[in-house]
């Protein structure tokens, strides 16, 4: 296959002694998506919703030092967001969309703070069950405390994604104690790095974020649940900020096919076609939360 000005491509030649016929294809480009996972999660956790946006993407997963198994030291040398732009200069063509979960949404969340007005690499992002903290929600003790036992039922809900069908039959003691080795495995270190992202959310500067975002969660997923949603929609203007009462903290993986739908939808209109840049908060029958679940 040879290239030519314009990037046009000779994909085939059909010759005969008479003349020759060729095929070329014109110049093409995907819109490119890259995925942040969450913590203590995997790249590949994003393989149900990816084969859905594969259809239409580029899509490039990272694997970020906050995978499953790590020993959190990375926490020495480098903010989330420093290692999420680390990542991203491993991707070997131009970013459309960031795409996050979880801990990995708000590394999204802190690399766009500090990239402000001059712009992320990226046209578009999307959050999926990101956290925030209103300057309302005082951090203390009583809110680490809660925080720690909303960490446990995160990681709780993660294994039995993780495990599928087997879940539904394993006796309830013996996921406890599976629980309870990879709490003792990810020790306070773990907590730490994602309660310290927590309550940093209020200081982040979103105001001057110059992409459109799409965040979505479910109402019961109290890291956005109830003040919290409508805080994160005040601070960061161009976000449009949806929650579903059928999402669990998991949905990309949970409920693939309808997240894609909303998505995809998103992506659509903002890489694709024109829309109104102002923030927007859809909500369903949420709470008001006192505890953090990311």
């Amino acid at each position: 296959m040879t290239q030519h000005k314009g990037q046009w491509a000779r994909v085939a030649d059909i010759p005969s002694p008479a003349a020759t016929v060729a095929a070329w294809r014109a110049p093409q480009r995907r819109p490119v998506v890259v995925a942040v996972h969450g913590m203590e999660d995997s790249w590949q956790s994003w393989d149900p919703l990816t084969a859905l946006l594969g259809v239409e993407y580029e899509v490039y997963a990272l694997d970020l030092p906050w995978r499953a198994g790590n020993d959190y030291r990375w926490r020495h040398h480098g903010s989330p967001a420093h290692w999420l732009a680390e990542g991203l200069q491993s991707i070997p063509e131009p970013v459309d969309v960031l795409l996050g979960h979880s801990f990995g949404a708000n590394a999204v969340l802190q690399y766009l703070a500090q990239c402000g007005a001059a712009g992320p690499a990226a046209r578009v992002v999307t959050l999926v069950a990101p956290f925030y903290r209103p300057s309302t929600l005082v951090g203390d003790w009583k809110l680490y405390e809660r925080s720690f036992d909303g960490f446990r039922q995160v990681m709780t809900q993660g294994m039995r994604v993780r495990m599928g069908a087997r879940a539904a039959s394993l006796d309830p003691d013996v996921l406890a104690t599976m629980v309870a080795k990879l709490m003792d495995r990810i020790g306070p270190m773990g907590f730490l790095a994602l309660f310290d992202q927590f309550v940093g959310t209020t200081e982040l500067n979103l105001s001057q974020v110059p992409v459109p975002a799409l965040v979505v969660a479910g109402d019961n997923d109290e890291g956005l649940a109830g003040d919290r949603a409508q805080a994160l929609a005040e601070a960061m203007p161009l976000a449009d900020v949806q929650l579903s009462p059928d999402y669990g903290h998991f949905c990309h993986v949970e409920q693939a096919e309808e997240v894609h739908q909303q998505i995809n939808a998103f992506l659509r209109r903002h890489l694709f076609g024109a829309v109104p840049r102002h923030s927007t908060l859809s909500l369903a029958n949420h709470h008001q939360p006192e505890e953090f679940r990311a």
